[in-house]
C-alpha cells in the first residue's frame, strides 16, 4: 500500500489537524504503485493542493489483488471467502487509517477501469462509510469475463454476486441513499461496449433523479487518458468537502500551501513490503503503526483467509 500525505501533515503546527481520506483504486492487472508511477497521482495533488483547487487530503493506494488470473478480484469477496477485498477496503482499510493516520469522516473513492466501477459500487453499497466517489472509464453491469473462477465460482454464487455488484441493475432500490452522496464518472469517446455502459449509467440516474456528473472526453482506454482525468475526478469528489480558506461556492483565497524546502517534505509514507521506488527517486519514509485492535473480529464459519491492511513499520 501506498500513503500520500499533504503538505502540512508533518508540520509542528498542524500536529491537531485532521484531513479527508481519499483511495485510489487501480485496474486488472495492477497494483499499489500504479497511480504514482504511471498516473502520476503524486504530482496531481501537490499541483491542485499548492494551486488552491484541491483541499489537502490523504490519499491511500492499496493493493487490491485477489485469487483470479493475474491478481484479479473485482473488489470483491471470493466467493468460498478464499480472500475478501471488499471487506478489506470498507472496513479494515478505513480503520487504519482511521487509527494510523490523523483522518476525519469525510471518504471518497476514486478508480479507474475495474476499479471505476468498483469506486462506484462500494460506495453506493456503504453509503455510510463514503460520501462520494468517482469512476474513470469503469464498468457498471458486470459480466462473466477472463481471470473470474476463483472471484465467482460455480452458479448460483456467481450470478448472484454479478448483480449484488452491478450499479446499473441495483442502483433503483438505493435511489435514496445515493441523492446523499456525490457520484461522478467519466469515458473516453474511444471506450466502445464500456461508453455505452457509462451512457446507460447516466440515464438510470437521470431518471431516478439521483445527482450526479458524467462527462465524455476524447481519449481511450489507458494513462494518457486517466493522468488526465484524475484532475477531474479530485475536484469533483473533494467538492463538499470543508477545508481553510474556502469561501461559498467552492472558491479560495489563494494558495494554501506554505513555502517548503525543496526535499525536504515527503509526499508519501511507505508500508513494509511496498515495491521499491524506482532507482533514483526519493526513498518515501514509512508511517506510523496502526494499533494492533484495528482489525474487526472475524466472521464465524465458514472459515477463510481475510486480507488485512498492510502492517506500517514505525
Amino acid at each position: 500500500m501506498r500513503v500520500y500525505l499533504p503538505p502540512s501533515y508533518p508540520r509542528p503546527e498542524a500536529a491537531g489537524r485532521r484531513y479527508p481520506l481519499v483511495i485510489l483504486l487501480h485496474g486488472w492487472p495492477g497494483g499499489d504503485g500504479n497511480w504514482l508511477g504511471e498516473g502520476r497521482a503524486a504530482v496531481t495533488l501537490d499541483s491542485m493542493i499548492a494551486g488552491g483547487s484541491l483541499p489537502e487530503v490523504i490519499a491511500l493506494m492499496p493493493n487490491a489483488n485477489g485469487g483470479g488470473v493475474l491478481g484479479r478480484s473485482m473488489y470483491l469477496n471470493a466467493w468460498d471467502w478464499s480472500f475478501s477485498i471488499q471487506d478489506f477496503i470498507v472496513r479494515d482499510l478505513v480503520a487504519w487509517a482511521d487509527s494510523a493516520l490523523r483522518t476525519r469522516p469525510e471518504r471518497a473513492l476514486v478508480g479507474l477501469s475495474e476499479g471505476g466501477g468498483a469506486a462506484v459500487n462500494l460506495a453506493l453499497r456503504h453509503p455510510e462509510v463514503f460520501g462520494a466517489c468517482a469512476s474513470l472509464s469503469g464498468e457498471f453491469q458486470l459480466h462473466k469475463s477472463f481471470g473470474l473462477a476463483a472471484v465467482l465460482g460455480p452458479d448460483p454464487d456467481r450470478t448472484r454476486m454479478l448483480e449484488e455488484n452491478s450499479p446499473l441493475l441495483y442502483v433503483d432500490r438505493i435511489a435514496g441513499s445515493a441523492r446523499g452522496q456525490v457520484i461522478y464518472f467519466d469515458c473516453g469517446l474511444g471506450e466502445g461496449d464500456w461508453l455505452e455502459q457509462n451512457r446507460a449509467f447516466d440515464r438510470r440516474l437521470t431518471a431516478l433523479s439521483v445527482p450526479h456528473t458524467y462527462r465524455e472526453y476524447p481519449g481511450g482506454h489507458g494513462w494518457g487518458y486517466w493522468r488526465v482525468h484524475l484532475r477531474d475526478a479530485l475536484l469533483a469528489v473533494t467538492a463538499r468537502m470543508r477545508w481553510p480558506g474556502r469561501r461559498a461556492g467552492g472558491e479560495t483565497a489563494g494558495s494554501r500551501r506554505s513555502p517548503s524546502v525543496p526535499g525536504v517534505r515527503p509526499a508519501a509514507c511507505r508500508a513494509p513490503g511496498a515495491r521499491p521506488a524506482a532507482r533514483g527517486s526519493p526513498r518515501a519514509p514509512a508511517c506510523g503503526a496502526p494499533p494492533p485492535s484495528h482489525r474487526p473480529p472475524r466472521r464465524s464459519p465458514p472459515p477463510r483467509r481475510r486480507v488485512s491492511p498492510a502492517k506500517i513499520s514505525p
